[in-house]
């Protein structure tokens, strides 16, 4: 069983670990590669913010059906609906299998007086088999940089949403590169902490912007906002109750302070994730560590076995100090945002896991 920990940036902040009962699998799940599509056509059939009881049918397998579930549930929660089965509005059952052809997950979804099913598959062949052996690596590809500093950075269809520490902007591709379409300021009355943070949520045309004790909503087309200073819970995949105005970091409803979440089997020192990776299963960290240089930091990939962390890469120097990482919600790759002090300026970047040949 692996635990849940959160955990702090370069202890700049804070180093705070909390452990939590969570059933999480060592080995991975024979249908993590369905998974996504299937989270994602279950949070397009179910209204935002809603509170789903979910349930996975076991058949035959316990432990992988605890695994399903865990995956299922912390995708959902990043996507800003609730999990829990007290006051629950929607019921979801998810049965996963295979016949001879392919395997198939079904998720059953039960709500407002209707009934609505997902499915998604995938052909049996020797290849997807093949995949939990390959060598992985973690790739970075870069998606923009500018001057001021940006917080997060999320795909909103053809285009790209930019949330800096002045404006939202809304991107758009011309020439093979990322051009400001349009923007706006942000309602900021009071200073940002000194390391600010800042998370985007799109789902379909809407986007919610997360700011220390502050929440904005609107429609991405105009950027049109309606902010409130109001503190509430981000989506990051744990419970939390958002960041204080003046703080950079989270609090459990509990009351105990951390930076960011991901599932883990030891202590991890640094700011840290949890990844899918598309071509293998298995659970997977993506942390971040010093380098040993002033304006130079590691990005390292960490599988869970046995109940530690086991390097599953090499470790990839970034091209200066991370100032931002954030999963996306299917958790298949992250935002990493760095600053080059020396150059001035901020890149940001969609790093995921590959499997090299």
């Amino acid at each position: 069983m692996l635990k849940f920990a959160v955990v702090g940036l370069h202890g700049r902040e804070l180093l705070f670990l909390l452990v939590a009962s969570m059933a999480a699998a060592q080995s991975g799940s024979q249908f993590d590669d369905l998974l996504p599509e299937l989270i994602a056509r279950i949070g397009a059939a179910v209204p935002a913010g809603a509170q789903l009881a979910v349930t996975v049918r076991d058949g035959d397998d316990v432990e992988e059906a605890v695994v399903i579930r865990q995956r299922v549930t912390t995708q959902l929660a990043a996507r800003g609906l609730r999990i829990g089965d007290a006051g629950a509005q929607t019921m979801v059952t998810i049965g996963c299998g295979r016949n001879l052809r392919e395997r198939v997950c079904v998720a059953e979804i039960r709500g407002e007086g209707r009934d609505q099913l997902a499915t998604v598959t995938r052909p049996l062949d020797a290849t997807a088999a093949g995949r939990r052996d390959a060598p992985l690596a973690l790739e970075l590809r870069p998606l923009l940089s500018q001057q001021t500093q940006i917080l997060d950075v999320a795909p909103a269809g053809d285009r790209l949403l930019v949330l800096d520490v002045t404006a939202i902007a809304l991107f758009e591709q011309k020439d093979g590169t990322w051009r400001a379409a349009r923007s706006r300021p942000l309602p900021i009355a009071r200073s940002l902490p000194r390391d600010p943070r800042g998370r985007l949520r799109v789902e379909g045309a809407r986007v919610d912007v997360f700011l220390p004790g502050m929440t904005c909503n609107g429609r991405v087309d105009q950027l049109d906002f309606t902010c409130g200073n109001r503190q509430q819970a981000w989506p990051i995949g744990a419970d939390n109750t958002g960041i204080e105005p003046g703080r950079n970091y989270f609090k459990t409803p509990q009351g105990a302070a951390f930076y960011n979440a991901a599932p883990l089997g030891a202590a991890v020192n640094d700011d840290a994730i949890a990844l899918d990776a598309a071509c293998a299963a298995g659970s997977y960290v993506v942390a971040v560590a010093p380098n040993g240089r002033d304006d130079r930091d590691d990005l390292q990939l960490w599988r869970a076995a046995d109940g530690r962390l086991v390097q599953a890469a090499s470790p990839m120097v970034l091209p200066g100090v991370l100032t931002a990482l954030w999963p996306q919600m299917d958790q298949t790759s992250a935002v990493v945002v760095t600053h080059d002090e020396a150059a001035g300026r901020y890149d940001a970047f969609r790093a995921s896991i590959s499997c090299s040949r």
